[in-house]
């Protein structure tokens, strides 16, 4: 196995995400980030609504659609942009595949 660059965390094994699938995961900070399948690719964002920190995970994905289950605010997750009624972006991180594993680089503080 190489050895990952610096900044970057292992958070999952590849095949623990798939197309429509969402998973929460802890970094080693204490932060959440939520891992969307959507094409074929993992994509991840941040794992509260920046609204008001509803957990996205009991929201839905509806192919590129990730839907808040409190207030219904709507981003397409490819972009990060608002859709439908959110008012602000959904933070993205960097997310790559190393070894058959899911690597995030968190945000520095």
């Amino acid at each position: 196995m190489t050895s990952l660059a610096e900044g970057w965390e292992r958070v999952c094994a590849r095949d623990e995400v798939t197309d429509g699938e969402m998973l929460e995961v802890e970094l080693s900070d204490g932060s959440f980030v939520l891992l969307l399948g959507v094409d074929g690719d993992v994509i991840a964002v941040c794992a509260d609504c920046p609204h008001q920190d509803t957990p996205l995970s009991e929201g839905s994905l509806d192919g590129r659609i990730l839907t808040c289950p409190t207030h219904f605010w709507q981003w397409d997750v490819t972009t990060g942009e608002p859709h439908a009624l959110a008012e602000m972006p959904l933070p993205r991180f960097e997310v790559a595949e190393h070894d058959g594993t899911i690597v995030v680089r968190p945000r520095p503080d």
